[in-house]
């Protein structure tokens, strides 16, 4: 796949290898699925139980490969099933999860902003904005700011009690 070959033939073969506890061939499935899905939408759908399951895996950085992957995938069938693991991710006690799904919102709301803006994503972002994580802050302020761009709305409101958030949350970055 990486020299240009088209490999799409093995798409089901490599949906059969998402079940590995092995990393790095997660994350090479993952890849995988990120460039085939949008090919192979009707395939791509057989994905979502295992994005699901992995969303709630016990290690952060699974949790976090799922809904960044999920996020990736511009296949419409696949965003209604990542809005409820989405959610759960923008409230995880990792941080490192939360500053994924804030990037998520942005990614999803450019598939569809409707989505987005009906779930209660937005808010979910607004929110991350008081986080103590200062790595989740500047994702939150950076999917807003991508949000924003994108839409015909103001979207995002600099008000001072937010700008306290910020330079609080500046403060503590590098």
């Amino acid at each position: 796949m990486t020299v240009g070959k088209d490999v799409s033939s093995l798409f089901t073969d490599v949906v059969n290898c998402m079940q590995t506890e092995n990393l790095e061939l997660k994350k090479l499935v993952y890849l995988y699925l990120i460039n085939y899905a949008k090919s192979q939408p009707d395939l791509a759908i057989l994905a979502v139980n295992t994005f699901v399951k992995d969303s709630q895996d016990p290690n952060p950085l699974i949790r976090a490969l799922a809904v960044r992957t999920m996020g990736c995938i511009r296949v419409d069938k696949i965003t209604e099933y990542l809005c409820d693991p989405l959610q759960r991710c923008l409230k995880d006690d990792d941080p490192y999860v939360r500053k994924t799904a804030a990037i998520c919102v942005a990614k999803l709301y450019d598939i569809n902003a409707e989505l987005v803006e009906d779930r209660g994503f937005l808010e979910s972002l607004k929110d991350l904005i008081s986080d103590n994580n200062p790595m989740v802050v500047a994702n939150a302020v950076a999917a807003l700011a991508e949000i924003e761009e994108n839409s015909s709305r103001p979207i995002f409101e600099i008000t001072s009690h937010t700008l306290s958030k910020l330079l609080t949350a500046l403060n503590e970055c590098t």
